[in-house]
């Protein structure tokens, strides 16, 4: 998905999984192969996950993908977030 986050584009890293297939890898599987997927097809230099300050898991998948946390955000659609991010180029440097 393409989101905003303070008036910049960028696309983002997002899934939703039924509660019965939680901590099942499907998450981190998904969100690397759709990093590696956007990169290999420079359809994006950064990668943003956006994730509600208190989904745990989520913060971990974004962390297991190599994202770091860009910024804090109070209030992005009515609740407070935490962006992760990763960079082409960062990504580069540490998959030699």
């Amino acid at each position: 998905m393409v989101q905003t986050v303070e008036g910049k584009e960028y696309l983002e890293i997002g899934y939703s999984i039924l509660p019965e297939y939680w901590n099942q890898g499907y998450a981190s599987e998904a969100s690397q192969k759709c990093k590696e997927f956007a990169f290999e097809n420079n359809l994006a230099d950064t990668l943003i996950s956006i994730v509600n300050k208190d989904n745990i898991q989520s913060e971990k998948v974004a962390i297991k993908n190599g994202m770091i946390l860009e910024k804090k955000i109070n209030n992005y659609g009515g609740h407070p977030v935490n962006v992760f991010k990763i960079e082409k180029v960062n990504e580069l440097d540490t998959s030699a």
